[in-house]
């Protein structure tokens, strides 16, 4: 990094909550190597649980609140960290400005290595969300392991709980995306945009797209980059 990029950095970093999450969820030697950049407009709602870093500790591996939009709202945008769960981070991530971060009680959230999301997404996790390594999520997506409110059928039984949301290695997730519980995506996807996916997908390398029932495999054999 040279002297501009870091200067611009401190500009975009904001120091007290930078040092205020870093020592309130590590120990202190992880804590002084600053693994967390805490950007302006990130509101740290509440920051429960805990996060387990599986990879070497590098200052500002992860980015939380980063700007990465041309089209955000630099004044109003605000990112949002709820954690009562786990984090689990497998190595560098940058989560964009606005984007909205929900990991309840007992709830693990696992982001593999290079896990970028561009901005304004929000990851609602109440049981279990893992995305593999090299996963790019663009805007405006949600994704949720929960319906929040409980259904019960004739003889008193619940029939919607929360189920676990797998994503694969090398997935992208186009702009205004909706994936809901009990989806697995497989590695190479890509999830085009405007889509409501509900249904598990186990073929690699293949577009995906629709919405619910409707969902279905666009193109095979693609590969794609950033």
């Amino acid at each position: 990094m040279n002297i501009l990029s870091a200067l611009r950095l401190l500009t975009e970093v904001n120091l007290w909550k930078t040092v205020y999450f870093n020592f309130h969820y590590f120990p202190l030697k992880t804590a002084i190597r600053i693994p967390f950049f805490i950007f302006w407009r990130t509101k740290l709602y509440k920051t429960n649980g805990s996060i387990q870093i599986d990879a070497p500790i590098r200052t500002g591996m992860v980015k939380l609140g980063a700007y990465a939009l041309g089209t955000q709202d630099m004044l109003y945008s605000r990112t949002m960290w709820e954690v009562f769960g786990t984090l689990i981070v497998k190595g560098p991530a940058s989560i964009g400005r606005g984007s909205k971060i929900s990991i309840w009680q007992n709830a693990v959230l696992t982001l593999g290595n290079n896990f970028n999301i561009t901005g304004r997404t929000e990851i609602i996790c109440h049981k279990q969300i893992s995305f593999g390594n090299d996963c790019l999520l663009s805007w405006d997506n949600l994704i949720m392991d929960t319906d929040f409110h409980i259904i019960r059928n004739e003889e008193g039984q619940i029939i919607n709980p929360p189920r676990q949301i797998t994503i694969g290695n090398h997935v992208w997730v186009g702009c205004r995306n909706t994936i809901l519980k009990g989806v697995s995506i497989a590695n190479g996807c890509i999830v085009s945009a405007n889509s409501t996916i509900t249904q598990s997908f186990a073929d690699e390398n293949c577009i995906i797209g629709g919405h619910g029932k409707m969902a279905s495999i666009i193109r095979k054999n693609i590969d794609w980059e950033v």
